[in-house]
């Protein structure tokens, strides 16, 4: 019997980077709620975008932000897994010095650092996202513990910009998956939308056969391996679907939410 379920958004749910979600969604997961199913958002978006995304039932919603990096409640952060301060600052350096073509940000667990207020990246995790962004000169020179996501950037490319150097330099010291041709997210090593799962799991004394779980990119392997049911939409990388137990389809045919309305028998 499934009683947590937990998706992804972005290639999941909606098209990349938009705050349009059809709104039967948010009826069907009412439903499920009131059946006694636990329901997490659990994206590569910031808490204020998932917020957003989900409004008519946000109250009634458990949230995995950046990448896993963070769960809450609609109230209160219940866990946070931040980076080591010399690894994120480091990766920005190298970006900076060996990826010029590519832009960054640093997150933390209710805002992201960027360092061009006009830059693309910065307009498309404000306006596009729904993101709560502020403007700093110089990111290595924050002073601050509570990092807990740090993103590369680029357009088109960013995965295969990154793999020649800087993944090789990280991947040993922290957790990299491609979100999407255009990021690369850089967690605590070890720390995954699945560690932040199975805290949850822990908290409600649950099984891992009781969790249900959606997905489409890199970042959504390991929940998809771990859980008891899980979807791949069929617009997923290759890799996410053999990760996955089924497939659906893909989010412009609402694949997630055919299969939800399957729970509510």
């Amino acid at each position: 019997m499934i009683k947590l379920i937990a998706t992804d958004i972005d290639g999941t749910l909606v098209k990349d980077g938009s705050l349009l979600i059809d709104p039967e969604y948010m009826s069907v997961i009412d439903r499920l709620i009131d059946k006694g199913i636990i329901f997490v958002v659990c994206s590569g978006r910031q808490f204020s975008s998932e917020f957003k995304l989900f409004a008519p039932i946000k109250h009634k919603l458990l949230y995995i932000t950046d990448g896993g990096t963070v769960v809450r409640t609609p109230k209160e952060i219940l866990k946070t897994y931040p980076m080591d301060e010399d690894i994120w600052k480091g990766m920005c350096r190298m970006v900076r010095d060996e990826l010029p073509a590519c832009d960054y940000f640093a997150a933390t667990p209710d805002f992201c650092f960027a360092e061009d207020g006009g830059s693309p990246i910065f307009h498309l995790l404000r306006d596009s996202y729904g993101f709560e962004m502020r403007e700093v000169d110089d990111i290595t020179r924050l002073d601050r513990n509570d990092i807990i996501k740090f993103t590369v950037f680029h357009p088109d490319k960013c995965e295969e910009l990154c793999t020649p150097v800087f993944i090789p330099a990280w991947n040993k010291k922290a957790h990299l998956a491609a979100a999407g041709k255009e990021w690369v997210d850089c967690n605590a090593k070890g720390v995954s939308k699945w560690t932040a799962l199975s805290y949850l799991i822990d908290r409600f004394d649950l099984l891992p056969d009781e969790v249900c779980c959606f997905g489409d990119n890199l970042n959504d392997i390991e929940m998809l391996q771990n859980a008891g049911i899980s979807y791949a939409v069929s617009n997923a990388r290759q890799e996410v679907i053999a990760a996955a137990k089924h497939t659906c389809a893909p989010y412009w045919e609402n694949g997630v939410l055919s299969v939800l309305k399957s729970f509510q028998k």
